[in-house]
């Protein structure tokens, strides 16, 4: 039903004012053929969408139309350099999200999606019709800036050709993945007060909030953001309005700023020119944030070379908080299974690259870096040297965001991070489909491109296919070419026709299909020709579960790990301080490939025929797994003789080795366990399950939080394992007492205790507090839960073994408490082989999982016996 103009939203927001009506028509320019960015048929179909909107507001007759006219006008628009409104894209992916289930007789599209139609065909047509209707914006700042300080920083908005008129209002948003302190502008007196001053002394601005949903604002609902609207008179062309973020003048602090290094940090700014509630988008500049100084470093090198092959390794010193470090690296001592073989001086850079190293003999190496005065260390991972290695392994980021999306950093910064801080040998950045316009697509194409140097470094282009689980769950979509183009959300809104659209444009060989478990891929579906890969750990948390999913539904998969991460540092990803409520609380996975060389279709081709495996913790483990001869991924011959065969090579001690057959544990060894000394090592592990049973996105995190006391022996010290997150998460002794706070989402964190005095009476009694579970994606079918608080004690006689499970339920959650003794001996190598003699039936499935001592793990992707290939 047509509504009158009085109903529509330009009406309600004061759109149809005198000067409108001719916004809203054609340029003369336009009408007379000019220079358009616009194609004909394209600059007809704008028009004609300019003329319904001065008559009747959107409604879901046409939404159809409309959408995709704004559509198509968004990404032609965006290809001419203006800035787009960051959730203008997404408003398109949910009206036709919105669309098709209406039209598969649901509900009628909801009253936002058709106001987003209209307020973004508002702005864009200004855009259209006034390129210059809105000023521009400049920051005054000193860089870089050093993460976590103390700052002043001004940005100013200088009036375009349209004033800010009374009622008027210039928002202040924020970037989600910032870290840092809240802005307020409530109290001049506190902590991260923001203030507003104008250069017109004709102009009064006052203090207000904003309530914001979206990329800067709220992300799950809205939040208030401070504001400052004009009172009294009228901001003219010229005029400027300047925004002083840490205004101390009186008595506040200043605005702290976010704890991690990036090279693109954005102070979005909205301009409201009229009070009708419409914020439109100018372009913003940025500034660059550094870390601190060294207190530890990094070291990575090639996992296999040849006997005399020269390589490369990398140094890199970083701060607490693994920012690359500022300011001069210690003077330092290189040696490779104990022997020198460098010194470095003082003051070399913070990312140093030993150019030439060779090992001439086979084995396993690992170079180790100290700094002289012995307070800084790190050890590499493994190195396999091989004469004639059948493959490589290359180390690869397949789940990353920029501020494309609702991240941070530029395109840029997130490949030359990958590159040479993360040391990834390939990566692909898999920007959400929802906020992607031509434009970006286009700079990806050309990132990959100019970025891609075989043998040394290999991008990939993709993006991430962002639908929630109802309609099939996130899916990373990459392809083998740069040439090629997104089947996004906004044309393919579920899962049967985002395999429909991407076999339509390419061969099944050029593209693939990764599944994860936040937003949860559908297991129920799919294409065996695309879908060849599921990613079982990111930031969000550690799923195995949902890879075993995919198996017992007959899917030929394989499996790999990523980060996840929204700040543009793929690859080697720590925990911001904002990830106390959000999902992001662990450090980011790898994915391992194993591959003959380091170029595109190499890597590409290993990824589709699943000869990869999953890494939490970037930490570079090696596995060297076969069935009766056969690499991963493989599927064999029907047979009951089924010998495994595995080599593990780990960057900390390994504490078990297990092989997993249809989703059941048949074999497990634990190299570092030991039996009761008097000195004693106990390592308690708190371990949380993330599966959902059934069709649901994963179980959010549990929080452990409480005491442990030691009786009958001394806590003599103490190591936290595993808790990733530096800025909420802590353990601390006194005496014999632990303190701890740590969130697991499908994994143990670890204390590690060292006593003396131990004996079978020893006991720890372990106090948990009632605690919330926290950070789960919507939508949920299962809601947050509070866990009960409970005490469990334990006798170090119950170790006989070595090894005790205390089970912690809640609900059907096999949640558990796991306590291990660790001897002198902590094995980095270990080999092992298993001969399963149990059922033996078509399609068995097996694959092997590795855990460390610090809490990290890895899984082989399986081999399957027998049965059917999917089809």
């Amino acid at each position: 039903m047509k509504r009158s103009l009085s109903g529509s939203i330009f009406a309600a927001a004061g759109f149809l004012a005198a000067g409108v009506f001719a916004l809203l028509a054609p340029s003369p320019a336009q009408r007379a053929g000019g220079d358009d960015y616009l194609s004909a048929a394209l600059r007809r179909d704008v028009e004609a969408f300019k003329t319904a909107l001065r008559g009747e507001r959107t409604t879901a007759d046409n939404l159809d139309g409309r959408a995709d006219t704004l559509w198509r006008w968004i990404n032609a628009y965006s290809l001419t350099g203006g800035p787009v409104p960051v959730n203008a894209t997404r408003s398109i992916g949910n009206a036709v999200r919105a669309l098709n289930e209406w039209k598969r007789g649901g509900p009628a599209p909801p009253p936002a999606v058709l106001r987003d139609i209209d307020r973004f065909g508002y702005e864009f047509a200004l855009k259209d019709e006034e390129p210059r209707a809105l000023g521009k914006v400049t920051l005054k700042i000193d860089e870089p800036v050093a993460a976590g300080s103390w700052r002043t920083i001004e940005q100013t908005y200088a009036v375009g050709a349209r004033p800010v008129k009374q009622g008027g209002t210039i928002m202040v948003a924020r970037q989600l993945q910032s870290d840092a302190g809240r802005l307020q502008g409530s109290d001049p007196g506190a902590d991260h007060y923001v203030s507003a001053k104008t250069s017109n002394p004709h102009v009064r601005l006052i203090e207000t909030v904003t309530s914001w949903s979206g990329m800067h604002g709220g992300f799950r609902s809205p939040a208030d953001l401070p504001s400052f609207k004009v009172a009294e008179g009228r901001l003219d062309p010229g005029d400027t309005v300047t925004v002083v973020y840490g205004d101390r003048s009186g008595g506040s602090k200043g605005w702290r700023q976010q704890s991690f290094e990036s090279d693109q940090v954005l102070l979005p700014l909205y301009i409201d020119l009229d009070g009708s509630g419409n914020f439109l988008t100018p372009a913003w500049p940025g500034f660059r944030v550094a870390g601190g100084a060294a207190s530890g470093v990094s070291v990575v090198a090639p996992s296999v070379v040849e006997p005399g092959e020269k390589f490369d390794v990398s140094i890199r010193w970083e701060d607490k908080i693994y920012n690359r470090a500022t300011g001069g690296a210690p003077v330092a001592a290189v040696t490779v299974n104990g022997k020198q073989v460098r010194t470095l001086a003082a003051g070399e850079p913070a990312l140093n690259v030993l150019e030439g190293l060779a090992l001439d003999r086979e084995g396993v190496f690992r170079y180790e870096v100290r700094s002289a005065d012995g307070k800084i260390g790190g050890r590499s991972n493994p190195v396999w040297v091989r004469k004639n290695p059948p493959y490589r392994v290359f180390w690869g980021e397949t789940h990353t965001h920029t501020a494309m999306a609702e991240g941070q950093g530029s395109l840029d910064g997130s490949y030359r991070y990958g590159r040479d801080d993360a040391r990834l040998d390939f990566m692909g950045i898999s920007e959400h489909d929802s906020w992607l316009d031509d434009a970006e697509w286009r700079a990806m194409q050309r990132a990959v491109e100019r970025y891609t140097q075989p043998g040394r470094f290999i991008a990939f282009l993709g993006y991430e296919w962002s639908v929630p689980r109802a309609q099939g769950g996130h899916h990373n979509v990459f392809f083998r070419s740069s040439k090629s183009a997104r089947v996004g959300k906004q044309i393919a809104p579920d899962l049967s026709s985002l395999y429909q659209g991407l076999r339509a444009r390419y061969a099944s060989r050029d593209v693939i299909a990764i599944p994860h478990a936040h937003q949860a891929g559908d297991w129920r579906r799919n294409d065996p020709d695309i879908e060849n890969l599921v990613e079982i750990m990111s930031m969000h948390g550690t799923f195995e579960w949902f890879g075993n999913y995919y198996l017992r539904n007959g899917r030929q998969i394989g499996f790999i790990a990523a980060s996840d991460d929204h700040r543009s540092k793929p690859g080697y990803s720590s925990v911001s301080a904002s990830s106390a409520s959000t999902p992001l609380q662990q450090f980011g996975g790898l994915a391992a490939v194993m591959a003959p060389e380091k170029t595109t279709d190499a890597i590409f081709d290993a990824l589709k025929e699943r000869r990869s495996y999953a890494v939490t913790s970037a930490q570079r483990i090696l596995i060297d797994m076969e069935m009766n001869g056969a690499g991963m991924g493989k599927r064999i011959p029907f047979t009951t003789q089924r010998r495994i065969r595995a080599r593990v090579m780990g960057t900390a001690p390994i504490t078990e080795a297990a092989v997993v057959k249809n989703g059941e544990v048949v074999y497990v060894k634990r190299p570092s366990q030991t039996t009761l000394q008097s000195k004693s090592r106990v390592v308690i592990g708190f371990e949380s399950s993330s599966e959902p049973f059934f069709r649901d996105n994963p179980r959010p995190y549990r929080l452990w939080k409480g005491e442990l006391r030691v009786a009958n022996a001394k806590l003599t010290s103490l190591r936290a394992l595993n808790f990733d997150n530096l800025h909420r998460e802590f353990a601390s002794a006194a005496g014999n007492v632990v303190k701890f706070l740590t969130r697991t989402r499908g994994r143990a964190d670890t204390l590690m205790l060292e006593l003396a005095g131990a004996s079978p009476a020893t006991e720890i009694a372990i106090r948990l507090d009632e605690a919330e579970e926290c950070c789960k994606a919507p939508i949920p079918i299962r809601p947050l839960m509070t866990i009960p608080g409970q005490t469990l004690t334990v006798k170090l006689g119950e170790l006989a073994a070595g090894h005790v499970v205390k089970p912690t339920p809640f609900g059907s959650d096999p949640d558990k408490i796991v306590l291990q003794l660790i001897g002198e001996e902590q094995p980095l190598d270990y080999d092992f082989e298993f001969v399963d003699t149990g059922k033996a039936t078509h399609g068995d499935y097996y694959y092997v999982r590795v855990e460390q001592l610090d809490g990290a793990r890895a899984w082989s992707s399986p081999t399957w016996v027998g049965g059917e290939q999917p089809r």
